[in-house]
C-alpha cells in the first residue's frame, strides 16, 4: 500500500506524513525534499529560481518515483495537484487529505516567510489558494483530517481509516467506522438527516464531528419507520436545505436504517441537481443491502421505491458497533436480506448462515455483513445503473416482498416481508425451475425466527405485484434461484403473478 498526503502548505504533510509511516513501518518521502537532493535548494528558492512551470514539471517527476514501489507514505506539496498527469498517478494510490483553518496555517508557516506562493500577501493568498486548490484536492482525497490538535490524534485517525476494509469505491467497514463520517462531509454545511431513536444514541456524536472546525450542520429528525419515505416528509427536508442554505458543495448525512438512506440518498439527489451524500447506516439491512448501490427512493400510496433516482454516496461508513443498540427484532429481521445475499449470489454465505447456532454476533456478525455488502457492491459495479439485468438479481425475493410491504400499510417491516419473498420465490423456483434447494432456504430463515409464510389473501397482492418495476414491455421478470449462490431474471407470463402470490401463503 502507498499512502499520499494532500493539502495546503501548513497543513502538517511532512511531520503527520513521518509519524504515520513510523506507525505503519512504511518508508517515509516528502516529495519536497525529493526535489531539494535532487537541484540542492530548498523548494521554496527552488520555485523562484526555476520559475513556476518548470518547477511543476520537476515536482512531476518526482512523484512518479515517490509513487512507485510497495509500503510508502508519501508527503506531497501543497501545488502538486495542479497538473492533471499528478492527479491521474494520485488516483492509483490510497490518498488522505489533511486540513486546518486558515490561522492555523499562517501560524505554523510563520506568516508565509520563505514560501513565495503565499507572497506578498500571506492571508489573503491563502484564501486564494484554498479556492482554487480545494476541488483539485477533493479530487484525488478520499478522505479529511483536521490538523489542529496534536500530530499523534491526527494520526490515529488516519490509521484507523486505512485499517477499515474497503469493499469498493466509497464503502468502507468495520468497527468505528462511524467516526471518520466528518472526513466525508467537506468543510461547508451539512444536513443530517436521523431519526429520534438512533439520535439518542449515536447523533450526539456525529452532530459534534460534523461541526469540527466551525461547520455547520442543520439537524433534521424524521420518523421512524417507513413513513420517514412519505412525499411530505421529503417535501419538509428539501425546504429545510433552501432555508439553510445549502450549497452544491454542500453535504446530506443519512444516520439510520434503510428508510432514512433511501430518504436522505433522494434529497441529495435532487436538492440542486445533486449534492454530496454520506452514509452511516445503523441496521442489519440497511449494512448488508439497502445503503449501498446508489439507489435512493420515497414511496407512493400505490407502491414502494415507486419514485426515485441513482446517486451514489461519496461515502457509506459500515460499522457494526451501531448494531448493538438496534432493537432484536429489528437486527433478526434485518438477516434475512443477508439470507437473501447467500441464496442469490454467495453459498459460502448461505453455508455460514446455516451454521449458526443463534444470531450472528462478533467475528460471526462482521463476516455476514461485510460478505453480503461486498456482493452486493460487486454486483453494482457491474451494473451501476440496472441496465443489463445483471443488478436485478440483488431483488431476490421482492417482488412479493414489496407487495406484502405495500399491500399491508408498510405495517410489515422490509426485512420479514423479504422473508416472506424469498420463501414463495424459493417454492415457486422448486415447482417450476427445478430449484432443489427449497427446504434449506425455508428452515435457515425459520431457524432465524424469520416468517416464511402470509396470512393474507394472495389475490390482495396482484395489484401490487404488476407494478413491479423490473417488468419489461408488458411482462412480468422474477429472479428465480437456480441453486445456492446463484439465481437469474427470467420473464414470466402473467398468470405467474397468481402462482407465486399463492406461494406466499404456502
Amino acid at each position: 500500500m502507498i499512502v499520499a498526503l494532500v493539502g495546503l502548505p501548513g497543513a502538517g504533510k511532512t511531520r503527520i506524513g513521518r509519524e504515520l509511516a513510523q506507525r505503519l513501518r512504511f518508508e517515509f518521502l516528502d516529495t519536497d525534499h525529493l526535489l531539494q537532493s535532487r537541484f540542492g535548494l530548498p523548494a521554496g528558492e527552488l520555485y523562484e529560481s526555476l520559475g513556476e512551470e518548470r518547477f511543476r514539471a520537476e515536482e512531476s517527476i518526482v512523484l512518479a518515483q515517490a509513487l512507485e514501489g510497495e509500503s510508502r507514505v508519501v508527503s506531497t506539496g501543497g501545488g502538486t495537484i495542479l497538473r492533471a498527469e499528478n492527479r491521474e498517478l494520485l488516483h492509483r494510490v490510497r490518498v488522505v487529505g489533511l486540513t486546518a483553518r486558515d490561522g492555523q496555517l499562517l501560524g505554523r508557516l510563520r506568516g508565509g516567510k520563505g514560501r513565495p506562493v503565499l507572497s506578498p500577501d500571506p492571508a489573503q493568498r491563502l484564501q486564494d489558494l484554498r479556492r482554487v486548490r480545494s476541488p483539485l484536492y477533493e479530487e484525488v482525497a478520499e478522505a479529511w483530517f483536521w490538523t489542529e490538535s496534536a500530530p499523534g490524534r491526527a494520526v490515529d485517525r488516519i490509521q484507523s481509516f486505512l485499517q477499515m476494509q474497503r469493499l469498493g469505491p466509497g464503502v468502507y467497514f468495520g468497527r468505528g467506522a462511524r467516526r471518520h463520517a466528518g472526513g466525508f462531509s467537506g468543510f461547508g454545511k451539512s444536513l443530517l438527516v436521523q431519526q429520534p431513536s438512533v439520535r439518542e444514541v449515536w447523533g450526539g456524536p456525529l452532530l459534534a464531528q460534523l461541526r469540527y472546525g466551525g461547520r455547520q450542520v442543520q439537524d433534521a429528525l424524521v420518523p421512524d419507520g417507513d413513513t420517514a419515505k412519505e412525499v411530505s416528509v421529503y417535501a419538509s427536508l428539501l425546504e429545510q436545505a433552501a432555508r439553510f442554505g445549502m450549497g452544491r458543495d454542500e453535504s446530506v448525512v443519512a444516520l439510520g436504517g434503510g428508510a432514512v438512506c433511501d430518504l436522505a440518498g433522494f434529497v441529495a439527489a435532487t436538492y440542486l441537481r445533486g449534492v454530496p451524500l454520506v452514509l452511516v447506516p445503523t441496521t442489519v439491512l440497511a449494512q448488508a443491502d439497502a445503503a449501498l448501490g446508489g439507489k435512493t427512493g420515497i414511496n407512493l400510496p400505490e407502491g414502494k421505491n415507486l419514485v426515485g433516482a441513482f446517486h451514489p454516496a461519496r461515502a457509506t461508513l459500515i460499522d457494526p458497533e451501531t448494531l448493538r443498540t438496534l432493537p432484536h427484532g429489528a437486527f433478526r429481521d434485518g438477516l434475512s436480506e443477508v439470507v437473501k445475499c447467500g441464496v442469490g449470489l454467495d453459498a459460502e454465505l448461505f453455508a455460514a448462515a446455516e451454521r449458526w447456532p443463534r444470531l450472528p454476533a462478533g467475528p460471526q456478525l462482521d463476516f455476514a455483513i461485510s460478505r453480503a455488502a461486498a456482493a452486493k457492491v460487486a454486483i453494482v459495479a457491474a451494473d451501476p445503473f440496472e441496465r443489463s439485468g445483471e443488478r436485478a438479481k440483488l431483488n431476490l425475493g421482492h417482488t412479493v416482498a414489496h407487495a406484502i410491504e405495500a399491500q399491508s400499510g408498510y405495517a410489515v417491516s422490509h426485512g420479514r416481508a423479504v422473508a416472506i419473498g424469498l420463501a414463495a420465490i424459493a417454492r415457486y423456483a422448486a415447482a417450476h425451475h427445478g430449484f432443489r434447494e427449497a427446504p434449506r432456504v425455508i428452515a435457515t430463515l425459520r431457524r432465524l425466527g424469520l416468517p416464511t409464510s402470509w396470512s393474507g389473501d394472495p389475490r390482495a397482492l396482484l395489484p401490487y405485484i404488476g407494478r413491479d418495476k423490473k417488468r419489461h414491455a408488458g411482462r412480468l421478470r422474477l429472479v428465480v434461484p437456480l441453486r445456492i449462490g446463484s439465481c437469474e431474471l427470467v420473464e414470466v407470463g402473467e398468470e405467474a403473478a397468481e402462482t407465486l402470490a399463492a406461494m406466499a401463503r404456502d
